[in-house]
């Protein structure tokens, strides 16, 4: 099928367009600078301005019968809850009111874990939990569910946790890059609490069981790489992956909370169970996490930046 990327340049979207040209889809890039493709996506690419509520999607929707819908704020901390609102909620409301009259069915939606919060007790939680967002941008992705949650499409919520890949950046990149020269002793053997995390690829390939799966039509999902790590555990695996050793003191979590935000995320649980789109979809991941590690550990640059568009899935 014909099908609309929004945020197609993104880290993510990159692999969501190899993956629906693999699968014998017609993606069709929406970016706001086709330079920011690789060279073999510019020339299907449409351009768009930022998303918001005026945006003018009637030359990108032409003869597109679904919609996978990325596109966010970049930097979101940095913004205010007006900027967030008029990009997140009221551009998706605009996208998915334009998707509906230009004829499209599915529309997938790429949310966040941040929609129902970052913490969590041990055990997880999964889509039946009450949404507790902590910040801004987990509001604005929750109000944006609600609001498609009364569109007439096919709408499909997608729930990653933080994701890591080959070029990836945020917070696990900035762990990996630390403990490239970290000292031999750390106080990260935590062991009493669980994070869940997601490779691109896994991601890119939910993305697709979200968009070909009759039955995930109205339903809201988790995705995991399958497992949930302790911060002791995360940081031994990234150590194996750099081919290094340290000693890791399993300082209590109240202790880590004492060098701040960063401190308190790694001490605490953001634990998810993404059982429903397993069994519902079928859907397993495509990339062992062993094996993602080691990948986004010796890969600082994205290949699918390249001019092929990197490996097809």
């Amino acid at each position: 099928m014909r099908v609309l990327v929004t945020g197609a340049s993104g880290y993510v979207g990159r692999a969501v367009l190899r993956d629906l040209e693999a699968a014998g889809h017609e993606p069709v890039p929406a970016v706001r600078d086709p330079a920011t493709l690789a060279p073999r996506w510019r020339d299907r690419a449409v351009t768009v301005g930022d998303l918001g509520p005026r945006t003018e999607w009637s030359a990108a929707l032409e003869g597109v019968e679904a919609v996978i819908h990325l596109s966010s704020p970049s930097a979101p901390g940095g913004l205010s809850d007006a900027v967030l609102g008029d990009s997140i909620v009221d551009g998706t409301k605009r996208l998915a009111e334009a998707a509906s009259a230009a004829g499209a069915r599915r529309f997938v939606f790429m949310s966040s874990v941040k929609a129902t919060g970052e913490t969590t007790p041990f055990s997880g939680i999964d889509e039946t939990a009450t949404p507790t967002p902590g910040d801004s941008y987990g509001r604005a992705k929750l109000a944006a569910e609600q609001v498609l949650a009364k569109s007439d499409l096919e709408v499909v919520i997608l729930r990653p946790p933080p994701v890591y890949g080959p070029g990836s950046g945020g917070n696990l990149r900035r762990i990996i890059d630390f403990l490239r020269g970290a000292p031999p002793v750390l106080p990260l053997g935590i062991s009493g609490n669980r994070r869940s995390f997601l490779h691109r690829d896994n991601l890119a390939s939910a993305t697709l069981a979200c968009l070909e799966h009759p039955e995930a039509a109205g339903r809201t999902f988790f995705a995991t790489d399958g497992e949930a790590l302790s911060t002791g555990a995360l940081t031994r695996r990234i150590l194996d992956a750099l081919g290094r050793r340290a000693l890791l003191l399993p300082v209590p979590a109240r202790g880590l909370a004492l060098l701040g935000d960063t401190g308190r995320r790694l001490g605490g649980s953001c634990a998810f169970d993404d059982s429903a789109l397993r069994h519902t979809l079928g859907w397993k991941p495509v990339v062992d996490p062993r094996a993602g590690m080691l990948e986004a550990v010796r890969e600082t640059a994205d290949p699918l930046l390249s001019a092929d568009g990197g490996r097809q899935a």
